[in-house]
């Protein structure tokens, strides 16, 4: 049953439009983990600059509505901190399992296609018994 279940799907993904979206979707992948490494990058730096001007703020007290501003500033740049680490992360895990399920793949239709083998050897070393034992009656 599932070899049946194997060949189905492995029809589906053998067609030649797949090849050719291939190359594509692996420029795509790469093209999007760089922009996510700028935008991780940029939302630390963001971080960073509205940290250090919290401390100043908040030490030489001025008024609360640039205090407040400054802190809504930090909170939008701590949640594109944490927006673009998580998807940076959830990106690259996906790239992994899309990298182990092609590999998957590929190592059982190799397994498919030794098992044949070793079944139509089988049946050859089994018929060129019966043949010998024939020949030997």
């Amino acid at each position: 049953i599932t070899l049946c279940l194997f060949f189905r799907w492995q029809k589906i993904f053998m067609f030649p439009l797949w090849s050719k979206l291939a190359v594509f979707w692996n420029k795509a992948f790469l093209t999007i983990i760089v922009l996510l490494i700028v935008l991780f990058f940029d939302a630390v730096r963001e971080v960073k600059k509205y940290s250090a001007v919290h401390v100043s703020e908040k030490a030489v007290n001025v008024n609360t509505s640039a205090f407040d501003h400054i802190q809504m500033k930090l909170f939008r740049s701590q949640r594109n901190l944490y927006l673009s680490g998580f998807s940076l992360f959830l990106w690259l895990v996906l790239r992994r399992i899309v990298t182990l399920l092609t590999q998957l793949a590929k190592g059982m239709t190799t397994q498919a296609a030794l098992e044949m083998q070793v079944n139509n050897t089988t049946e050859a070393a089994k018929k060129y018994i019966t043949e010998n034992e024939m020949l030997q009656q």
